[in-house]
């Protein structure tokens, strides 16, 4: 057989293994080449700073100290995931080769660190209660999760963390409602919210949005706590 026909073969089972078996995706750290920028984003945005300040006042979250990992998932899904969160280490990953601008750093941040407070903040009553608001203000969010993400035990989470990255009014009282932050960081959400559009919510996308970053596959699962939320 000649060479040629060979080399074809080879690329042709080549490009078949990878359809089939996905690709690797590298993430790192956050604060790697945007230590600065993640810092200021963290004490500017309000959303951030209120709770950064409560629920990692050094930013350990955002430490650039970590290690990468890679996960493997599908090339078609590789652009749709910015980034990462591993209970394990408790950091915020990005995607290595992705390029971010502002609002897409500020809405990774704001989603991944959700599953940060999910994990080790709330005590499973806190859990259950968001689980009962979401049945009496369902998300349309709440559909996608289940459409995108193949494991059920990561509906939870993923419903916490989508939800207060596209918060609603009624999402932002019931943060206050859990003490998951005060009477006072609520309003100022809410009058933030009255004097600013509304981040764009993926209502309708069969994708998982940009700035909708996935729980670490690779993690390890985090047992659960009966953590007594911040006062």
């Amino acid at each position: 057989m000649p060479s040629g026909t060979l080399i074809k073969k080879f690329a042709t089972c080549l490009l078949l293994a990878l359809l089939l078996c996905g690709c690797a995706t590298t993430y790192v750290p956050i604060s790697w080449d945007f230590r600065d920028k993640v810092l200021e984003l963290s004490r500017s945005d309000l959303t951030l700073a209120i709770l950064f300040n409560r629920y990692d006042p050094t930013r350990s979250t955002l430490r650039g100290g970590g290690q990468s990992f890679n996960e493997v998932m599908m090339p078609s899904q590789v652009k749709f995931h910015l980034g990462a969160y591993r209970p394990d280490t408790q950091l915020i990953y990005r995607n290595l080769y992705q390029n971010y601008n502002d609002r897409e750093l500020r809405d990774l941040m704001v989603h991944e660190f959700s599953h940060h407070i999910w994990f080790n903040f709330m005590s499973q009553q806190q859990r259950s209660d968001w689980q009962e608001h979401l049945e009496h203000y369902p998300s349309p969010l709440q559909a996608m999760v289940r459409n995108v993400y193949p494991r059920p035990s990561d509906y939870d989470t993923e419903d916490f963390a989508f939800t207060v990255e596209y918060a609603r009014p009624v999402d932002i009282e019931a943060l206050a409602g859990l003490n998951l932050i005060s009477a006072q960081e609520c309003a100022a959400l809410l009058s933030e919210r009255e004097k600013k559009p509304s981040p764009a919510s993926p209502h309708g996308s069969a994708q998982i949005p940009h700035a909708g970053p996935s729980l670490s596959q690779n993690a390890p699962k985090s047992p659960e706590k009966e953590t007594t939320s911040l006062p």
